[in-house]
């Protein structure tokens, strides 16, 4: 009589070219779609260079560091901020601590992120002298940045001043 055996054993797998086409595949396909949605990230929620001109800015650096030396020299102090998230006041006291007057005085409200919220008011007198003032849009709330530029009547004394602003 004949018998017969049976073999059990599992086959041995083997690595296939097949295989290792499809490993690769796979791979770069996650590669690719990850380095693509944050490449899509980037260049949606940045819109690129935040300051005009930022080469000319730079070739006439010195004369922006000529301008803040003179601006140091007058002693001005400018006090600025928002009176709720409407109002945006300025002080401009001299070096004596006398208010000065007759000034045009702009103020520049920014995001620090984007340019396409930034506002531009001009400040007219309110009350006493040095005292300056403007209603603001309806700004959204959090941080912005406060660039105020005050001028005196001929153009030639200009007064820069930045402050970091919370609309609530």
């Amino acid at each position: 009589m004949t018998t017969a055996t049976l073999n059990d054993t599992p086959r041995e797998r083997q690595l296939k070219g097949w295989h290792v086409l499809v490993i690769m595949l796979a791979f770069f396909g996650v590669m690719f779609s990850v380095n693509g949605f944050f490449l899509y990230s980037a260049i949606t929620s940045f819109p690129g260079e935040d300051v005009e001109k930022s080469y000319l800015q730079g070739l006439s650096y010195n004369e922006t560091l000529e301008a803040r030396r003179a601006q140091a020299e007058l002693g001005w102090t400018v006090r600025a901020g928002l009176s709720g998230a409407d109002t945006v006041a300025v002080e401009v006291a001299g070096a004596d601590g006398a208010p000065v007057g007759g000034l045009n005085v702009e103020a520049k409200l920014r995001r620090l992120a984007t340019g396409a919220q930034d506002v531009t008011v001009a400040l007219t007198p309110a009350g006493s002298p040095g005292f300056y003032s403007a209603e603001l849009p309806g700004l959204d709330t959090g941080q912005w940045e406060m660039i105020v530029t005050a001028t005196d009547i001929f153009g030639e004394v200009t007064l820069e001043a930045r402050k970091d602003v919370r609309v609530p």
